[in-house]
């Protein structure tokens, strides 16, 4: 049994992460901002703390003890770039500060496949190994730092450090492009008991990426350290009018690379993208 700290507790990613890590056996303990609640708590295996993601010594003072830090705790769109760097940039410093002094020795750092958006779909980069940072966006790049403070703090104190590039969290794929791109919840799970029992040290970038036929992403980078992701978005391709061919072309970071999403304002100032 583990003792795993999340950040960004009250967002999608944790809340789905929560009942799976509690039925492998996990004791959580489940960090958001002052205010933000954190609902459903089980108080026999979890623990709610509040406080801002870039107090250091406020989450170190939660970190303690545990041996896995999952941050998930950030602006998860575009944003004006005060804002990105506050939050995104900032907040991550923080929380590998504080995981760093607290003792934790295995972090686990939601990157976005928005760090390569301007990667193209068809390109070899992407289908064997790991191509290096393309931000699409401010939110991009601010995953692109998260990337860089990662090897930073398992170059300099030791740590292992997981960059997950994720892809398209949900439920269920959800149109063509996902059929692609699909991260399930319970691949998700996996992605963090990987990172919990890895025995590969120092920092590792890999894909958040479900095992699906139509991928475009090299799971290699993931199986290193363990990932092996088992579901397949194809199982939903018949439903829901999601049986057309998904794009072949274009860019990674999809919408987010499109020369109308402006830079700074949410969903580029039209409706959410893909």
């Amino acid at each position: 049994m583990a003792l795993i700290a999340l950040t960004g507790a009250a967002g999608r990613i944790a809340t789905a992460l929560r009942p799976r890590l509690r039925a492998a056996g996990h004791r959580l303990v489940l960090c958001d901002g002052v205010g933000v609640a954190v609902t459903d708590v089980d108080v026999s295996t979890e623990r709610a703390v509040e406080c801002d993601l870039r107090d250091v010594d406020g989450q170190a003072e939660a970190f303690a003890g545990a041996d896995l830090v999952v941050h998930l705790g950030a602006f998860s769109d575009e944003r004006p770039w005060g804002d990105i760097l506050a939050v995104n940039i900032d907040g991550t410093r923080a929380v590998c500060e504080a995981a760093h002094r607290a003792g934790v020795g295995r972090m686990l750092l939601a990157s976005s496949v928005h760090a390569a958006g301007y990667v193209p779909v068809d390109s070899p980069l992407a289908r064997e190994g790991m191509p290096l940072p393309a931000p699409d966006t401010y939110y991009g790049v601010s995953k692109a730092a998260l990337e860089a403070l990662g090897g930073l703090y398992a170059g300099r104190f030791g740590m292992t450090v997981v960059s997950a590039r994720i892809m398209t969290f949900d439920d269920a794929p959800d149109g063509p492009r996902s059929l692609r791109t699909w991260l399930s919840p319970d691949d998700m799970a996996r992605l963090v008991l990987a990172a919990l029992t890895t025995g590969a040290g120092g920092h590792h970038v890999v894909w958040g990426v479900s095992r699906n036929t139509r991928r475009c992403v090299d799971l290699a980078p993931g199986l290193a350290i363990g990932f092996d992701p088992q579901d397949d978005a194809e199982a939903y391709a018949a439903d829901g009018g999601q049986g057309g061919p998904s794009p072949s072309s274009g860019m990674l970071g999809g919408g987010f690379a499109a020369p109308e999403y402006r830079l700074g304002e949410p969903h580029g100032g039209t409706a959410r993208p893909s």
